[in-house]
């Protein structure tokens, strides 16, 4: 007769844990904004970069707006620093 309590089946085999999804909070995208507006404010971004950086920052903006993690001054211009 088997012992059935010492056998092993692949059921039963702990498999490894899942790493964990990357976690990204709307905090983490501010820091990103506020990054791109001191890199822009000290002269970091190159001329041709501009193109691509200037669009990014916008949308971000607008984003992070909509979301209600930053707030526009009265009266001030999406490039200034936002409120968080």
């Amino acid at each position: 007769m088997s012992d059935d309590t010492t056998q092993t089946t692949s059921a039963q085999v702990e498999q490894p844990a899942a790493p964990a999804a990357p976690n990204l909070q709307l905090s983490d995208l501010v820091l990103a904004l506020q990054a791109i507006q001191a890199m822009a404010q000290r002269g970091a971004v190159r001329a041709e970069e501009m193109s691509t950086i200037g669009p990014l920052h916008d949308r971000l903006f607008a984003f992070l707006e909509a979301q209600g993690a930053i707030t526009r001054p009265q009266g001030s211009a999406p490039a200034e620093t936002p409120s968080v």
